[in-house]
């Protein structure tokens, strides 16, 4: 079964070839034609050249594919799409249809950005193997550990008995609230904490009961809302302070105000045994005691003294670091003397000397260019591949805001040869190469030199 995809002015639809019984006893298809199935891709039957083909409608939608490919998939995503595949079985059971012809790869499942649902695409034809949740369990964020669960058990069951994988998908679905072992402990504790504030006349069952739904409905809400826009969420966690690093950075100044001090008091004490031999009379023997001391006092402070500068410059290296790390990938560049290439400036960039004495191998990253934009700073590095472009932020790792960008827009990869590659992701205003538009979901190479266009924004690939 391969897809196909087509966009006129107004829709976007996904073609499949219609199987042969469909269009002479298809119950199937004539159920899916008449009637409008919630969860279900809408879709038509057309006649070309003789043809039977599925026209299903995928305008404002995604595919989970586009959305979370090389992009870890929060565990709240995870336990809707497990919701929504229960409920479409449920509604195919009502017009007598076989859940087992839902196509459940990721490619042929879409999320309705206007909606904020899944929708599965039926084929009346050959089953498919579920291989959707392959894609799920490779990419679902591991600390999630009941999604993590839910997703590597739905994995190793895809490959038996579909009843068994329909079972296990309405579990899965059904667990979304449960507790896990260390939380049902959790929540029993803070049940026997709060029990004496309850009124009397709340009987043990009632208060265990109120206080088990509401501290579950608030965790459930509470990671609902910090998995809704990722985002939003490191915005949020940014501003929360973090009551680690600030005692992890007063202990530090403590400890060098205690070393600081430390050396100076070895410091007084070598001197003053020094200054002993000077201002009191005493005997040779003791005199020697006290330049023994002095020099010991001094190779102490001195080894304390190497141990706080080493201390010093290895908290300012890992400093460096960390901020090296935070440092966003994609950003404007502040650079006031990037090259203006063109005939006039030929003789500036020309190698000087020996040419033949100037030549110099590259690395594979160094080999990869960047696209950079008409507005002067404005670039997008491809140093890490792949990456998604649109102007969603949740599930763009490059936002361009432009009212021309589609959420999720393209999608560039660095190909086998170590090339790079441009796949349009059913954008509405298109994706171009040197001016000549893509296709829905096609994927084209792009070389130095190349002018691409998202929309109305505009790059040079160099």
């Amino acid at each position: 079964m391969k897809a196909t995809y087509y966009k006129d002015t107004m829709h976007s639809y996904m073609i499949i070839p219609c199987p042969p019984e469909a269009q002479t006893t298809g119950y199937q298809y004539r159920m899916l034609e008449m009637n409008r199935i919630d969860g279900i891709l809408q879709c038509g039957l057309r006649h070309i050249d003789g043809t039977g083909l599925l026209y299903y409608d995928t305008t404002g939608k995604q595919s989970l594919t586009g959305l979370y490919e090389g992009r870890k998939i929060p565990g709240t995503e995870l336990f809707r799409i497990l919701e929504m595949m229960d409920s479409v079985s449920g509604s195919l059971s009502k017009y007598l249809l076989d859940e087992q012809h839902l196509v459940l790869t990721g490619d042929q499942i879409f999320y309705d950005f206007s909606s904020g649902k899944y929708y599965f695409t039926y084929y009346p034809g050959e089953i498919v193997d579920p291989e959707v949740f392959r894609f799920l369990a490779d990419g679902i964020d591991g600390k999630d550990k009941k999604a993590a669960a839910a997703a590597y058990r739905l994995c190793s069951l895809s490959g038996d008995d579909r009843q068994a994988l329909r079972e296990a998908i309405r579990e899965e679905a059904a667990m979304k609230d449960a507790e896990l072992p260390w939380e049902r402990a959790v929540n029993g504790q803070r049940e026997e904490n709060g029990s004496q504030s309850e009124p009397d006349e709340l009987s043990g069952r009632e208060r265990s009961v109120r206080g088990s739904a509401d501290w579950r409905s608030r965790r459930y809400d509470s990671n609902r809302e910090k998995n809704t826009d990722p985002a939003e969420d490191v915005i949020q966690r940014k501003k929360e302070p973090d009551h680690k690093a600030d005692q992890k950075k007063a202990s530090g100044k403590s400890g060098t105000l205690i070393r600081i001090l430390l050396i100076v008091l070895l410091l007084l004490g070598a001197a003053g045994l020094f200054a002993v031999q000077l201002l009191v009379y005493i005997s040779q023997r003791e005199r020697r005691l006290c330049i023994a001391g002095s020099i010991l006092l001094l190779l102490c402070a001195c080894l304390i003294i190497a141990e706080t500068v080493i201390g010093l410059r290895r908290k300012n290296r890992e400093k460096k670091e960390e901020e090296s790390r935070r440092e966003p990938l994609y950003s404007q560049s502040d650079e006031a003397d990037l090259p203006v290439f063109g005939p006039e400036a030929e003789e500036s960039y020309r190698l000087g000397g020996d040419e033949e004495s100037n030549t110099v191998c590259f690395s594979d990253k160094e080999m990869i260019g960047r696209l950079y934009g008409r507005d002067r700073g404005s670039r997008i590095d491809l140093r890490t591949l792949p990456i998604t472009i649109g102007k969603a932020q949740a599930y763009s790792d490059v936002v361009l805001a432009d009212p021309s960008v589609s959420r999720v827009h393209a999608r560039i990869y660095k190909g086998e040869d170590g090339c790079i590659e441009i796949r349009d992701l059913d954008s509405t205003n298109g994706t171009y190469v040197n001016g000549e538009k893509l296709d829905p979901n096609e994927k084209r190479r792009v070389q130095r030199g190349d002018e691409v266009r998202f929309g109305n924004v505009e790059y040079e690939y160099r």
